[in-house]
């Protein structure tokens, strides 16, 4: 039986190694057999169109309708679309404010979740370029510039920015910027391949002859470029074009948005698997995506099986390395408001978080519960004033967290 055991032991290991390593090296391996694709900086600007999903948003809209009149391009080329959908604050009534400055609003009285209101935002817009966001992403005034440059090549129909986090006080805050880092990594290893898995919601841009209404339940970041990459075109990553943005504070803002985001994910996949892009984009999603998230799943597997063979002296030393890495994880719990800020903690916390939130949504979507409309982390939207003003902006130290967030009194 300790066979077993130990065979278990060394396929979950493997498994989690080539998830975190091995699939970077075998991108990084294919990329050398790719050239880069040369950008050209002349030729006329294309049009854009910049749409800004919002939900109830009057706390934000219009700090980031101040952001987004601040974009390096063209006024005559750039619209800016609001899209609400069924917001009923004072969200509306702010963007009208701005109607004179080539600010559209469209307004849907019944909610229905952000893609059914992105199908509706697009009809009828003309601009030779869509450039998706949300209300509480902070562009860098040249990000558009950097979107659209690599449409210069007819092969690309998707470019892809970068998110950044501001700094937070918060474990969960700096997990997550580390968290995209990684992403960072992927991205710009497989845009080697010009086959991006999937966007950065907050920031990325499309041909809008490419665009395919988009299914209630499934992400748009996850589905436009699926069915992009099956028209036949590219799918590249723009690290240069940045958008900003506050992390969430609250523990529980975190693990429901992981959970829907991979609760989404599946179903995505569910839906498009046979129209994703072809077979290699098919093993990117499993190995990118599919593969972590069973990490969650495996982990506890890894432990019980570790415990029948804690008799051997490297079993022992493995079962004891994995208690003190949930130690650290426990204490990155209990200190994730504090002031003591070190990796040794946040990273074993926001690394168990992870993985058990990836665990619920697998539970979640076998339980065949589905998400249309998406509950925006009320912490992220909490900025200091002029926070985003400089385009050279990095990282910003500190926090806010406004009243009405303390009135939620969310037990974390």
């Amino acid at each position: 039986m300790e066979i077993v055991f130990k065979l278990l032991i060394a396929s979950i290991l493997s498994f989690v190694l080539y998830t975190y390593l091995g699939y970077p090296v075998i991108l990084f391996l294919l990329g050398l057999f790719r050239r880069s694709s040369e950008l050209s900086g002349s030729g006329e600007l294309p049009s854009v169109a910049l749409i800004i999903s919002a939900h109830n948003e009057e706390r934000i809209i219009r700090e980031k309708l101040e952001n987004s009149l601040k974009i390096d391009y063209p006024s005559r080329l750039l619209k800016i679309i609001v899209a609400s959908d069924g917001s009923v604050d004072n969200t509306d009534n702010i963007v009208r404010e701005f109607e004179e400055m080539n600010v559209v609003l469209k307004s849907f009285e019944r909610r229905e979740g952000k893609s059914a209101t992105l199908n509706k935002a697009v009809l009828g817009v003309e601009e030779e370029i869509l450039v998706f966001s949300d209300a509480n992403a902070f562009y860098e005034e040249d990000s558009v510039r950097k979107l659209v440059r690599h449409f210069s090549d007819d092969r690309t129909g998707c470019v892809v920015g970068r998110l950044r986090y501001i700094d937070s006080a918060s474990y969960v805050g700096r997990g997550e910027s580390l968290y995209q880092r990684y992403e960072g990594l992927l991205n710009r290893l497989e845009s080697r391949l010009k086959s991006v898995l999937i966007a950065t919601g907050t920031i990325f841009a499309i041909r809008r002859e490419l665009f395919r209404p988009v299914m209630k339940d499934v992400a748009n970041d996850f589905q436009i470029p699926a069915e992009i990459a099956s028209q036949g075109y590219g799918v590249v990553y723009e690290s240069d074009a940045a958008a900003h943005e506050r992390s969430t504070f609250y523990f529980t803002e975190e693990f429901n948005r992981k959970c829907r985001i991979v609760t989404r994910g599946l179903t995505g996949f569910s839906h498009l698997r046979s129209n994703f892009g072809g077979a290699f984009r098919v093993y990117q999603f499993i190995s990118r995506k599919m593969f972590r998230w069973w990490v969650g799943v495996l982990l506890p597997v890894l432990y019980i099986a570790n415990i029948f063979l804690i008799h051997e002296a490297v079993y022992g030393l493995f079962f004891l390395l994995q208690n003190i890495f949930y130690i650290f994880a426990l204490t990155g719990a209990i200190l994730r408001r504090g002031h003591i800020r070190t990796r040794i903690f946040f990273i074993p916390f926001y690394f168990v978080m992870v993985n058990a939130a990836a665990f619920t949504a697998i539970v979640t979507f076998l339980g065949g519960r589905r998400f249309s409309s998406w509950e925006k982390a009320e912490t992220s939207r909490d900025v200091e004033e002029n926070q985003f003003e400089s385009p050279a902006l990095r990282v910003v130290e500190g926090k806010k967290i406004s009243k009405r967030v303390e009135e939620l009194n969310k037990v974390t």
